[in-house]
């Protein structure tokens, strides 16, 4: 590779990579409205029947807690090949006549957003022996609750590869759903296989949790089961006071729409649906409002408009333009040119606006080099408030192209917007472009799943943020 190509694809590379540091035509899809934490038509079991299902013929079950030692923690997760984020855990023991019939771990894994709970039924010969869905949280990818996702894990041990389309059948649409459950039936197994089938735990003298154990599933209705959920939703934290100073259920309020491109979703949670609602609108608007700036695909942007006119002669440039273009501008300065908006040229070779990839002749990116540095914008600030600054661009073949930064700068513009409102708990979402306030419900933090670069089915790991902001991106996007 020579010099100029590594240059360039550097430049390409760091314009995707420096997002991070700015996290700070629209079609509207209804809001989507969900209690927070048990979501009604999601409940499918109580812990009872959930245990009935995986000992059918027991007379008695048992329970056993443990609490891992650092050691013994750090052990499971060389096993798991990734972090585990329970300290201990909860395991019952069937038993039938006194004899020994199998273990089950009642758990939870976080989706995108929230956590769903379900259970893994494990024989003594460590198979497994069912799995089922308690409670299912997100607004998404229920699917893997049905009985036809969970038999295939079924007959399963440790010893056994648990890998999306694989092993395990993925669901369109509920690709991150699919894979935080294979990773918790995993970590069941593992638990069941290094505790209890090692014989490292003793299960001969336990407390009983139940005797005749076995309900029926169809005694209850689901109607009743999310009834008595809700009763006592009620008289959780999940609650807050409303304008009545009673409590109110905190609900999740999501709504969608695409914008630059991408598709941009704000998820709210408030116990003042009508504030929330309007939080979300004006965070969603902003973002809209941005891309009419910002934007290098509509022709009737502001920056459109600048890249057309500022090769000939200087052009006002308003405000909240110029702001992004002044702080890309210290950005290149700080990097030495890594970071450059300037990039448009290449951008337009590498055939990405087209959506035509591919890697240009040496001679093609030779000709465009001379375009592509942010030392040809010229800014002249006015001093005279009534009157705009202007941008003139040296070259006559330089183009902006704000991509890096953009979705950054309209996120934290939104987030102002939804703070204006007093919301103290929202996530905003702009292709990737990801900032937090306050956490999920229930939770100390925002869980945010990140993609595997190399296999779209994949969460190659978690990032638990509070306050906080954070971008993906990569050479996956684009080649």
């Amino acid at each position: 590779m020579t010099a100029r190509r590594f240059f360039v694809i550097l430049i390409l590379l760091s314009l995707s990579l420096l997002s991070v540091l700015f996290i700070s035509n629209t079609v509207k899809a209804q809001t989507e409205t969900e209690p927070a934490d048990n979501f009604q038509l999601q409940a499918y079991l109580t812990e009872e029947q959930a245990l009935s299902l995986v000992f059918p013929e027991c007379d008695e079950i048992l329970t056993d807690e443990f609490v891992m030692s650092p050691e013994e923690k750090s052990s499971l997760e060389k096993l798991l090949s990734r972090r585990s984020y329970e300290d201990g855990f909860r395991v019952y023991i069937g038993k039938k006549k006194g004899i020994l019939q199998g273990y089950a771990i009642i758990t939870e894994e976080i989706g995108k957003f929230h956590p769903f709970t379900f259970v893994v039924g494990v024989g003594t010969d460590g198979k497994i022996s069912n799995v089922a869905v308690l409670v299912y949280r997100e607004s998404r990818g229920g699917e893997i609750a049905k009985k036809r996702f969970l038999y295939q894990f079924m007959g399963k041990s440790f010893k056994n590869p648990i890998r999306i389309n694989k092993d395990i059948i993925n669901i369109t649409g509920a690709t991150m759903s699919v894979q935080c459950m294979c990773a918790g039936v995993r970590k069941v197994l593992a638990v069941v296989d290094e505790y209890y089938l090692s014989g490292k735990r003793n299960v001969s003298d336990l407390k009983v949790v139940s005797d005749n154990a076995a309900i029926s599933v169809k005694e209850k209705p689901i109607e009743e089961i999310n009834k008595s959920k809700n009763a006592k939703n009620n008289k959780t934290p999940s609650s807050l006071k409303g304008d009545s100073g009673g409590l109110s259920e905190v609900k999740l309020l999501k709504q969608t729409r695409m914008i630059m491109g991408t598709f941009a979703e704000v998820t709210v949670y408030s116990n003042d649906e009508k504030t929330a609602g309007k939080a979300i609108e004006g965070a969603l608007d902003e973002m809209g409002r941005m891309d009419r700036i910002m934007s290098n695909y509509k022709k009737d942007s502001e920056l459109s408009r600048l890249n057309r006119n500022a090769v000939k002669a200087p052009v006002p440039c308003g405000a909240e333009l110029l702001d992004v273009i002044e702080k890309s501008q210290y950005y290149s300065e700080l990097s030495d040119g890594a970071f450059d908006i300037t990039i448009s040229p290449f951008v337009a070779l590498w055939g990405f606006f087209d959506e035509k990839g591919h890697i240009p002749p040496n001679k093609e990116i030779d000709r465009l080099l001379p375009a592509v540095s942010y030392k040809n914008i010229v800014i002249s600030k006015s001093v005279d408030p009534k009157k705009p600054s202007t941008v003139f661009l040296k070259n006559t073949q330089t183009q902006i192209d704000l991509g890096a930064i953009g979705k950054g700068y309209a996120v934290d513009k939104a987030l102002e917007i939804i703070k204006n409102f007093g919301i103290d708990n929202a996530c905003v979402n702009l292709g990737g472009n990801i900032y937090v306030l306050g956490a999920s419900a229930g939770k100390n933090t925002w869980k945010i799943g990140v993609q595997h670069p190399r296999n779209k089915d994949e969460i190659l790991g978690y990032l638990e943020l509070k306050n906080e902001a954070t971008a993906t991106s990569g050479d996956y996007e684009r080649f």
